[in-house]
């Protein structure tokens, strides 16, 4: 595979991430997508049901940017070689409180599945130093 072809499966996987938390959005602004669903806290449940909406809508909605423009200057779209590591760790950190904290929000359990891959795939390239795909992308 070649470096090119990594770079864009990278991209748009930072991409849809960042995208498929407007489901959260969608969800705190009151659409449902199966019974089940809420954008009630099982922890902040005591704030309120206006309160626990405000707080989804701001995680989700604070992913999905930080997501759209992780991926952006991953692909170096908004700045040549650009920073997109912390980003990216921002993201994943979002992401991670979106799903502990309103886990009962996003459509389907594949999304959340492929949300916490991602997740963890940041938290290893940033957190832990595994250079990937930093490594792979050096022609």
């Amino acid at each position: 595979m070649t470096t090119k072809s990594i770079k864009l499966i990278v991209f748009i996987a930072l991409l849809v991430h960042g995208i498929g938390h407007l489901q959260g959005v969608v969800a705190s602004l009151g659409v449902k997508f199966h019974k089940s669903s809420s954008t009630s806290s099982w922890l902040l449940k005591s704030l309120g049901e206006s309160a626990n909406r405000m707080i989804c809508l701001a995680l989700y909605l604070g992913t999905s940017v930080t997501g759209i423009l992780t991926a952006l200057l991953f692909f170096e779209v908004i700045i040549p070689d650009g920073n997109w590591e912390m980003p990216a760790l921002i993201t994943a950190i979002l992401s991670t409180m979106s799903l502990v904290l309103y886990p009962r929000t996003l459509a389907m359990f594949f999304n959340k599945a492929g949300a916490v891959v991602v997740n963890l795939w940041i938290y290893y390239t940033v957190l832990l130093e595994g250079n990937w795909p930093s490594q792979i992308l050096q022609d």
